[in-house]
C-alpha cells in the first residue's frame, strides 16, 4: 500500500544497455542515490533508489524486456498459480515514503530514459505526475494516500486481541473494520 508506479517496456537494442548503466550510475551518484549494476545471464542492466523510495529497476532479460531482480527471484511463483505469464514485465517502484520531490525526480528522469533508451515504454503513475505534470495533482494524489495509510494504522492500533480467532476471522473482522472507515460496502460474490 502507498504511491507507486508502474512500467514496462524494452530497451532500443542491447548495445544500449552498457550506456544506459552509465548514465544512471553518474546520476545516481550525483544525486546521492543507492544504485546497483546487475550483469549475469538472467539480467542485465541498473537499479536506483532515492532515499525513502522502492527500488527503480531499468534491468532486462535477453530478449531486452524490462523486468525487476525481484521478478527474476519469484518467477517461479508465476508457474504455480493463475497469474499471467507476462506480468513479471511488469515492474512497480513504490515512492510514497520518499515524498514528491523524489517521485517528481523519479518521473523526469524516467521520461528522459525512456525517450533515449526504451521503446514501447508504458508507464502508469498513481500520482498522475507522468501524465500531467502537474505538482499540485501530485501533492492532493500524495495527500489521498497519507490519509488511507493514517486510517489504515490506526483500525489495526484499535483491533484488540480476540482469544480463539483465527487467521480468516481477523482478516474478516480487519475488512470490516477498514470498510466502515474507508465507507465501502461488502461485494456479495
Amino acid at each position: 500500500m502507498g504511491l507507486s508506479i508502474h512500467y514496462s517496456g524494452n530497451i532500443k537494442s542491447m548495445e544500449m544497455i552498457d550506456p544506459l548503466i552509465e548514465e544512471v550510475s553518474d546520476i545516481s551518484k550525483i544525486m546521492g542515490w543507492e544504485f546497483h549494476v546487475f550483469n549475469d545471464e538472467d539480467i542485465k542492466g541498473v537499479s536506483f533508489a532515492p532515499k525513502k523510495s522502492e527500488p527503480v529497476f531499468l534491468t532486462f532479460n535477453p530478449d531486452g524486456k524490462i523486468l525487476s531482480a525481484f521478478n527474476i527471484i519469484c518467477k517461479d511463483i508465476y508457474d504455480d498459480v493463475t497469474l499471467k505469464k507476462e506480468w513479471i514485465f511488469n515492474t512497480s517502484t513504490k515512492t510514497q515514503f520518499a515524498g514528491m520531490d523524489a517521485h517528481i525526480a523519479i518521473i523526469d528522469f524516467l521520461k528522459h530514459l525512456s525517450n533515449k533508451y526504451l521503446k514501447d515504454f508504458t508507464l502508469f503513475d498513481e500520482g498522475n505526475y507522468w501524465e500531467t505534470g502537474d505538482k499540485q495533482i501530485l501533492s492532493k494524489q500524495f495527500s489521498k494516500y497519507e490519509v488511507a495509510l493514517d486510517l489504515f494504522c490506526e483500525s489495526l492500533s484499535e483491533m484488540s486481541q480476540i482469544p480463539g480467532e483465527n487467521a480468516e476471522s481477523l482478516a474478516d473482522r480487519l475488512e470490516r473494520i477498514l470498510r466502515e472507515k474507508f465507507g465501502g460496502e461488502k461485494e456479495e460474490g
